[in-house]
């Protein structure tokens, strides 16, 4: 009898630790961003991420859309 094994969510591994393209919304520069093993998860239960563009100097800031898994970015005030 073959074993199966079920990954509970607490268990499964994650598509956070992977780069991933995006735009600076400032000056349209590529940015590549290493997402961590252990993101941060802010108030509202988003992986949240802040950091700035080398191109243009603006401080961004992202969370990961929890529906296509993509990062989405905006300048931070």
């Amino acid at each position: 009898m073959s074993a199966k094994f079920v990954m509970s969510p607490s268990v499964k591994r994650s598509n956070a630790a992977k780069s991933e393209r995006v735009a600076c919304p400032n000056c349209a520069v590529a940015l590549v961003i290493q997402r961590g093993d252990r993101p941060e998860i802010d108030e509202c239960g988003f992986e949240s991420y802040s950091l700035s563009c080398r191109a243009c100097g603006s401080a961004l800031a992202g969370i990961v859309d929890p529906l296509d898994d993509s990062l989405l970015l905006a300048i931070s005030s």
